[in-house]
């Protein structure tokens, strides 16, 4: 079983239900050894998240909690930033003053749509469009040089699975493979989100498939994150997680320390 979970949301996060301590116990209690915290940082002022992180009450919750759980727990401080293209610099000046262990980057909108308000629309969805803009702003990302992963890479696939499927086709994998080339060649690792898997029959993201095709390329860094925002969803999905590593044939996921990545062995 996977043993480390590097996307935790806590009450840091305006949509975390559960503490610093009830996550690490959540942890514990899953047969984890090894956690990172990455709460929500937001760059839209319009978004009613935007600037509800406290850093310094968040970076000493976590630092608590070190202290609390030492010897049966690691514990990363990490951030998952929000990326778009129209925020400019900003997210690099800002994310420059917080430093943590672990920074993942997600594109959650594209094309002026919030990928994850999409179920039950009513209407047409032009879904070729909503991909090719998905693309860039992923692409773009990854040329920005602040993560160290890329969240739930392919997000648009993974909120509509059965809807998106058929659109990963010879238009699609081209343009897929540049990217992940692209996070080979920066050294940026992908991550296998599980959130919503098993409640919602959400997709894995990366999927199997897209983490055969980044290793196929030389990819090396993996993580993975059951995008935990209450104790009860940690490490949720990680069988199905762990199949697809493997099925890639990565022998490790990736940890941090101040950045710097390590290998975390599969048990055999």
């Amino acid at each position: 079983m996977l043993a480390v979970d590097y996307h935790l949301h806590s009450t840091h996060s305006k949509d975390g239900r559960s503490t610093v301590a009830e996550m690490c116990e959540a942890a514990l209690a899953s047969g984890l050894r090894e956690i990172c915290f990455t709460e929500h940082i937001d760059f839209d002022r319009q978004d009613p998240d935007y600037g509800f992180l406290d850093w310094p009450a968040y970076a000493a919750s976590v630092a608590e909690a070190r202290s609390r759980f030492a010897g049966r727990l690691v514990i990363r401080l990490g951030l998952e930033f929000d990326f778009r293209r129209q925020y400019g610099g900003e997210p690099g000046e800002v994310l420059a003053r917080m430093p943590c262990d672990f920074l993942i980057g997600s594109v959650h909108s594209a094309a002026g749509c919030h990928i994850y308000r999409l179920h039950g629309r009513e209407g047409p969805l032009d879904v070729r469009a909503l991909q090719a803009e998905y693309l860039a702003e992923v692409e773009a990302l990854v040329a920005s040089g602040w993560a160290a992963a890329v969240g739930h890479f392919d997000y648009l696939y993974k909120q509509l699975p059965a809807l998106v499927a058929p659109y990963r086709d010879g238009w699609y994998w081209p343009r897929a493979e540049q990217i992940l080339a692209r996070c080979v060649a920066a050294g940026v690792a992908l991550e296998v989100n599980t959130h919503h898997v098993l409640d919602r029959g959400l997709a894995l993201a990366a999927d199997a498939e897209i983490l055969r095709r980044y290793r196929a390329l030389g990819g090396r860094r993996v993580t993975v994150g059951s995008d935990a925002h209450r104790a009860g969803q940690v490490a949720e999905g990680f069988q199905a997680a762990e199949q697809a590593v493997r099925d890639a044939g990565f022998p490790a996921v990736t940890g941090y320390e101040q950045g710097r990545p390590y290998d975390i062995p599969l048990a055999t």
